[in-house]
């Protein structure tokens, strides 16, 4: 499907797509793209495109970047 939106890339560490794929599917979601956009938009708006992640997401995003750092 084409999109207007611009494209990202990332190589994360087993670790972090490990959560990621985790994530997925506890929240239901078909493409690790759209998990992505939910996860950037919990940490950098505190909300989501999608009521179904919690609060909790942000809180949780936030620490595995601080860990990451």
């Amino acid at each position: 499907m084409a999109t207007e939106n611009p494209r990202v890339a990332a190589y994360p560490p087993p670790r972090i797509y490990e959560r990621l794929v985790k994530f997925k599917q506890q929240q239901g979601y078909k493409s690790d793209s759209a998990a992505i956009v939910a996860i950037l938009s919990a940490y950098f708006f505190g909300s989501t495109p999608s009521e179904s992640v919690s609060e909790s997401l942000a809180i949780e995003t936030r620490l595995l970047n601080l860990e990451g750092k």
